[in-house]
């Protein structure tokens, strides 16, 4: 999960925004997303849509991977790292933040000016991260949510927000080596982040058909 940057010191690669089959409208496997993490080295975190149950299952398979959720609130998306306990969809984005850093949770915003989707730009000053590059945004997009976050002085971030397994890792952020369960170091680290990485915004309408699928089907969860 790490290499060297040529002075010594060790990098870590994560990608902040990631799917699972515990997602509606994703259909990727645990055990594929924790083989592929191990083969490139990006750590994926799990930011199922309003769940949290892909968690505990994923550290049956690894601990090498930061535990979420993507919950919908009145005011668009929101993500929260490090969280234990599920919030429920629909609720208020600011008590959404509150209850994020109640657990000792991350904030994080994604796609923040996407105005395709459930950006949430009122929320960005209470933000610790700002997703900065989004693997399903266009470009634009995520330029605007790079302005804010450096006219704020916002810690960035960049995510695949990959549904499909081909999706994840392709979208990433680097940062020195920290402990990977430790809010309080990823931000430290973040300090120094690069992202990398392009979007890939017209495979969106592959999601609706997974998720029209799955309504119809019912598949049973592992």
């Amino acid at each position: 999960m790490f290499k060297n940057d040529g002075v010594g010191k060790k990098r870590m690669k994560i990608d902040f925004h990631v799917h699972t089959i515990y997602s509606k409208d994703s259909v990727t496997k645990l055990e594929d997303i924790a083989r592929k993490s191990k083969k490139t080295g990006i750590i994926p975190a799990i930011t199922d849509h309003n769940s949290i149950a892909a968690n505990e299952k994923m550290r049956k398979i690894t601990n090498e991977f930061i535990p979420g959720e993507e919950v919908h609130t009145a005011h668009g998306d929101v993500i929260g790292l490090y969280v234990e306990e599920e919030l429920p969809k629909g609720i208020d984005g600011y008590e959404a933040i509150d209850r994020i850093r109640g657990q000792g949770g991350v904030v994080y915003l994604p796609h923040m000016f996407d105005m395709t989707r459930a950006g949430a730009p009122e929320l960005g000053e209470k933000a610790d991260i700002i997703e900065v590059l989004n693997g399903r945004a266009f470009e634009k997009y995520n330029k605007l949510a790079r302005e804010f976050a450096e006219k704020n002085k916002k810690l960035m971030g960049a995510g695949s927000d990959a549904h499909f397994l081909f999706e994840f890792g392709r979208v990433y952020t680097e940062v020195e080596e920290f402990e990977l369960q430790n809010p309080k170091e990823l931000l430290k680290a973040l300090r120094n982040a690069k992202v990398h990485g392009s979007g890939s915004p017209f495979v969106r309408p592959a999601t609706s058909f997974v998720k029209a699928l799955k309504k119809i089907f019912k598949p049973a969860l592992p």
